[in-house]
């Protein structure tokens, strides 16, 4: 090591004030620079690790590219010098401490971990896109300002160790070599990625990993990979799954663990591709999630599953999904009830997981469950609050009736549950949870059937849905919910290509405006108003304005916020449109069409990395589901990748994902080389573009590719006389998959018409 240097000894122009630090990459003084009169920190070199001529040209190179970075959470690089025989580096000097003294000192918050992984994460983005790879993110090279800021250290210097210096005390901060061959192990053991643990080359992905370990850290008070020797943690670094971070601390957001463990996938593909995307997703959650993690601490908050059906018939289950998305829509109405989506609580249908896992994943307190038995008119409903805590049953009740009383059930099943959860109703709430949309009992199970069917997103299961609302309306002229739901079954299956703008644009705005025209406080009307003047009209005054309308009624309507987060991305007002789509996704989490909807906001306002990992999130939640392929795909054409982006899109195609899949098979064929297949299949859209059940847009995106601009132009004049809403996706589109479009002067003059932004 460097000889210590005593107070007021002077290296170059810098006048030594104390000693600060020890560690391996040399020893840290507090030195006043005497040229202009500042303080700075004074980091020595040791010289056994400068006494290699090449490893020092190296090392300066490097630094000098870290002195370039220009980021608030990154320390500054003030001067890489040598005086005497002895390498310095001259950096700005930080006030505060590190994140280690903070462990030692006190236990992290949640809010506190959030802040500090988000600051270090957007520094990280800044290196990565400079090219630098940091290679050692630990507690000691994070520094807390008083004033909130992080700073990282040691940008590049990990680079220049090149022996191993492991302590057999785990607990204590090691330093390994540092290089980019393969076959040479750098970084600090309890931080360091498999990767870096093998020797093998590594990326951004590398700090990705590193920066996991210290959030876990933060949140569980100890390093996820642990062991008694240097060669333990290894293994556990290589082959064990840490610890559940719910099971060490029990403040943690499931979405923020969730955040983690994707950090600390020992697969690297696995991970996070970037640092960025990692920001946003923190950033996402620390905006809304960890407020509603903290209003879930002091406000009561529930999941309704879907009630077990005990009947002989199977038949039945739609009234036990019915039954209990009624109760959840009435408890939604509750300003101080923090209620789960229906989609993610229903995702657990079928599963046997205990209430405490139902929990986590929706950052509720309490679950309801229940079962139906049903034999002709006679009923008999169980149901059951349960603390999802300690399994603790709040409430519970049963009830044997008959058919004509399910409204009065469900009355008392929601008053019942409003007195056991302690939840004051303030002004008209009580109203709106008692209120009774149909006084029909028989319209009342058709529209339970409707959203039976609906709730399984598939064009069958729309058509279906709307067969049942019309029986209701049959049955109840004036009830406004199945009209709301004929006019938004009706728009998914015009947008997914499914029905033409001739058939199917009537029916549901004079759907929509029925709904309206009855029940003008139904979140739902508005929505599918909405959805008329967004995708059809391409009127963005009366869009924006019921979308805002829908979303005041319900802001726990998640579709509604989907909706309007691509409202947002079409106006390029992109920080709005992430924020909505951010509450769409932290509102209806295990939703697998929120997920796929979202991934294409991200996709429309720049954030490709988001899209890609929104396809990698929905393959791990159904890897059947065509969406997260479909996603994947596009994010792999926009990078380039169209190898990739092909087999992809071949396996969304092969999952049924419909004409929205196949046209982008069909320009990946183009754009590949395989015209063959790319004509074939963009006969078959033209077939079915005259059957009304393809779009226009997609056989103009397949001509594009093959090069052939005006028929593609053709056929983009026919999807505006059509007024297809795919074609407000066509100027990103153009921008990033299809060049040829961009440059070509009707481009401008088509989106003029339809009024997107210049």
């Amino acid at each position: 090591m460097s000889k210590e240097l005593a107070a007021d000894t002077t290296l170059s122009h810098y006048r030594i004030v104390s000693k600060i630090g020890t560690g391996g990459m040399g020893e840290v003084y507090l030195a006043e620079d005497t040229r202009l009169d500042r303080k700075v920190a004074l980091k020595l070199l040791p010289r056994e690790f400068t006494a290699n001529p090449d490893r020092v040209r190296r090392f300066v190179q490097e630094a000098k590219a870290a002195s370039a970075l220009n980021h608030p959470n990154i320390i500054t690089i003030h001067e890489i010098g040598e005086a005497d025989g002895t390498h310095f580096i001259a950096t700005e000097f930080i006030e505060g401490e590190t994140l280690r003294r903070h462990f030692e000192r006190a236990p992290t918050t949640v809010r506190q971990a959030l802040d500090v992984s988000t600051q270090v994460a957007n520094a990280l983005s800044a290196a990565h896109a400079a090219g630098i790879i940091h290679r050692d993110i630990k507690p000691e090279n994070i520094m807390l300002r008083p004033d909130g800021y992080i700073k990282v250290l040691d940008f590049g210097l990990a680079k220049l160790i090149d022996q191993p210096s492991f302590s057999t005390d785990t607990s204590a901060p090691t330093v390994a070599r540092a290089d980019t061959q393969p076959g040479l192990v750098m970084g600090t053991i309890s931080y360091m990625s498999p990767e870096q643990a093998r020797g093998q080359t590594i990326d951004a992905r590398t700090d990705v990993f590193s920066l996991g370990v210290v959030i876990y850290e933060m949140l569980a008070g100890r390093t996820p990979f642990q062991g008694a020797s240097a060669a333990d943690v290894f293994v556990s670094i290589l082959e064990k799954a840490p610890i559940p971070i719910s099971q060490l601390s029990s403040d943690v957001h499931p979405e923020l663990e969730r955040i983690v463990f994707k950090c600390l996938e020992k697969d690297r593909e696995r991970r996070y591709g970037t640092a960025q995307a990692l920001a946003g997703e923190l950033k996402a959650l620390a905006s809304t999630a960890s407020s509603r993690q903290t209003a879930a601490k002091v406000s009561p908050s529930i999941a309704v599953l879907p009630f077990a059906n005990m009947s002989a018939d199977p038949e039945n289950e739609y009234f036990c999904d019915g039954l209990a998305e009624e109760l959840l829509n009435s408890l939604a109405k509750i300003e101080a009830l923090h209620v789960a989506a229906r989609t993610s609580a229903f995702s657990f249908k079928g599963k046997d997981v205990k209430v405490g896992e139902v929990g986590r994943a929706l950052n509720v307190a309490t679950v309801l469950e229940g079962s139906v038995r049903k034999s002709g008119n006679r009923l008999r409903i169980t149901a059951q609050l349960i603390n999802v805590t300690d399994g603790y049953h709040l409430w519970s009740e049963r009830y044997d009736r008959e058919m004509e009383d399910i409204f009065d059930i469900q009355d008392e099943i929601s008053l019942a549950i409003v007195d056991a959860l302690k939840v004051k109703l303030l002004g008209d709430e009580k109203a709106a949870v008692l209120k009774r949309y149909t006084e029909n009992d028989e319209a009342y199970q058709l529209y339970l059937l409707g959203r039976f069917h609906y709730g399984k997103s598939t064009s069958q299961g729309w058509a279906k849905s709307i067969e049942y609302y019309e029986q209701a309306i049959a049955k109840d002229s004036h009830f406004a919910l199945a009209y709301a739901g004929i006019a938004i079954s009706n728009a998914f299956l015009w947008f997914q290509g499914y029905l033409s703008a001739a058939e199917g644009m009537p029916q549901i705005k004079s759907a929509a405006i029925k709904a309206l025209d009855l029940d003008h406080s139904l979140s739902e009307s508005h929505l599918s108003l909405a959805m008329v003047k967004l995708w059809y009209e391409w009127d963005w005054i009366e869009a924006e304005k019921e979308l805002r309308q829908s979303i005041a009624i319900n802001p726990n309507n998640s579709e509604a916020h989907q909706t309007y987060a691509y409202f947002l991305a079409f106006m390029e007002r992109h920080t709005e449109a992430i924020d909505e789509a951010n509450r769409a996704l932290i509102l209806d989490p295990l939703s697998l069409f929120i997920n796929f909807y979202i991934g294409w906001v991200f996709w429309l306002v720049g954030r490709n990395e988001l899209t890609l990992e929104l396809g990698r999130k929905l393959l791990e939640m159904d890897p059947q589901f065509w969406g997260g392929h479909h996603l994947a795909g596009v994010a792999e054409w926009t990078d380039g990748d169209l190898e990739k982006a092909l087999a992809d899109i071949q396996a969304a195609a092969a999952r049924e994902g419909g004409p929205i899949v196949t046209s982008l098979l069909a320009c990946l064929y183009g754009m590949t080389g395989e015209r063959g297949k790319a004509e074939q299949i963009l006969n078959e859209l033209i077939t079915l573009c005259a059957q009304g059940h393809a779009r226009r847009y997609d056989v103009a995106l397949g001509y594009a590719a093959l090069g052939e601009i005006d028929q593609a132009f053709e056929w983009l004049e026919q999807g505006y006389e059509e007024r297809e809403g795919t074609l407000l996706f066509l100027k990103h589109s153009a921008a990033v998959l299809i060049p040829a479009l961009k440059d070509d002067p009707r481009l401008a003059s088509l989106l003029r018409r339809i009024g997107m932004p210049e």
